[in-house]
């Protein structure tokens, strides 16, 4: 006892206390390292991981969203993993999550809750390229509300894009025969904006596919006639532009051998054009050996036609055998007019160079060089060598004279239309 205070006056009892203090802490350390590592160990749970989404800043891979979300309604959590996806939609409100609003939606509609369903649909119908099932399962809410109207009107938009998106074609044409959906009957036919979306033509079959969008063969329910009706795959801003541009040009220039636009939809990319039942000259030279007169029916009438275009101070820019229709008697009609400009008017430059189809353009319209007569010149040349390529029997020199003529580098060595409509007599 006597030892222990004489230690306790010189300090070592402390120390000794502290030292023990300190080895209790570092315990406790290592306990609570043992711990969280063990924590760590542990598989997360899919809520957890749902959750952890909605705490991050960057907005998450929807795909897996999605997964966790599908994950925790097969565990019996559907309930929870829709409040957390929901949360995660608010959260990220400008992302592209549409497949994970997609699939929020579809759950909700599938527990019986359309009005939630139809809240997480808007911002997804807003947009011009609408996811298609979103589309559709809009329709199915709307038809459940009794919007016959507003789900044909979807259901017309689905087929304009795919005519063969699974039940779309089934259920419009239900609706249609029904009679119960009322559609506008007012207006011109001219640029009615919004007359296709609302249902007005019955889209057939897919007539052609090409880079900026597709033929449908469709029928006009108010006129009682067939159209062409194009539909553009993308819709932004420069697809806008090209779509008023081929739907206005024509529209001013009447001429037989200039396709008729009937109707105009900007918000849905589509235009309703002349049905023209000859096909096309591609479609023609494909299907083997043509006689020389008929293929000079088409030159002619081809010249024929560009003259009245170039005569209105209109350049084609994309001028080519599929843009070639031809009427019953064989006339062409020249369609596709999403690239003409007013001669001298120098187009904005997209990303790589001129627009067109490569293997047609001129040197100067690959390098954007102001619209003029002769880059319509060559694109003719080049679709005239096409075609006496095609020609069975002896083809006549002076043609294929024209055709270089026509090709020539030097866009002012290149024949008017006019001397190539004498050159061919």
């Amino acid at each position: 006892m006597i030892w222990k205070r004489i230690k306790g006056f010189f300090g070592e009892e402390d120390e000794a206390e502290a030292a023990e203090e300190r080895a209790e802490a570092s315990a406790a350390t290592e306990a609570a390292k043992e711990r969280a590592a063990r924590e760590a160990e542990r598989p997360k749970t899919t809520e957890e991981k749902l959750f952890a989404l909605t705490e991050q800043a960057t907005p998450p891979d929807a795909s897996f969203a999605v997964q966790l979300l599908d994950a925790m309604r097969r565990e019996g959590r559907g309930a929870r993993g829709l409040d957390l996806a929901r949360k995660l939609l608010e959260r990220h409100a400008e992302a592209p999550l549409e497949m994970l609003a997609l699939r929020v939606a579809e759950a909700l509609s599938a527990r019986g809750d359309d009005d939630a369903a139809w809240e997480e649909l808007q911002p997804l119908l807003e947009g011009i390229d609408a996811p298609l099932p979103a589309c559709l399962l809009a329709a199915e809410i709307a038809e459940r509300r009794g919007d016959e109207e507003g789900a044909l009107a979807l259901y017309e938009r689905i087929l304009a894009r795919d005519l063969d998106f699974p039940r779309a074609r089934e259920r419009a044409a239900r609706l249609r025969d029904r009679g119960d959906a009322k559609r506008d009957l007012a207006g011109a036919t001219i640029a009615t904006d919004g007359a296709l979306a609302r249902g007005r033509y019955r889209v057939e079959k897919e007539l052609g596919r090409g880079g900026a969008g597709t033929v449908f063969s469709a029928y006009d329910l108010r006129l009682d006639r067939r159209v062409a009706l194009k539909v553009y795959h993308r819709r932004g801003r420069v697809e806008r532009e090209r779509l008023l541009v081929e739907a206005q040009t024509p529209a001013g220039i009447e001429h037989p051998g200039v396709v008729r636009i009937f109707d105009l939809d900007p918000r849905l990319g589509a235009i309703a054009m002349e049905w023209v039942v000859g096909g096309s000259v591609r479609v023609e030279l494909g299907r083997g050996a043509v006689p020389a007169e008929r293929a000079r029916r088409w030159i002619a009438t081809a010249l024929e036609a560009l003259a009245f275009v170039h005569g209105r101070g209109v350049v084609h820019r994309d001028l080519k055998p599929s843009n070639f229709l031809l009427r019953e008697d064989d006339r062409v009609v020249l369609t596709d007019f999403g690239l003409a400009v007013k001669k001298g008017v120098t187009p904005a430059l997209r990303a790589g160079g001129g627009e067109g189809t490569l293997q047609y353009m001129p040197p100067e319209q690959r390098a954007n060089a102001a619209a003029a007569p002769s880059a319509d010149v060559y694109a003719l040349g080049v679709s005239m060598r096409e075609m006496l390529d095609a020609v069975e029997g002896e083809v006549p020199e002076a043609w294929y004279e024209m055709v270089a003529a026509c090709t020539r580098k030097d866009p002012r060595a290149r024949p008017l239309v006019s001397e190539l409509i004498t050159l061919l007599g």
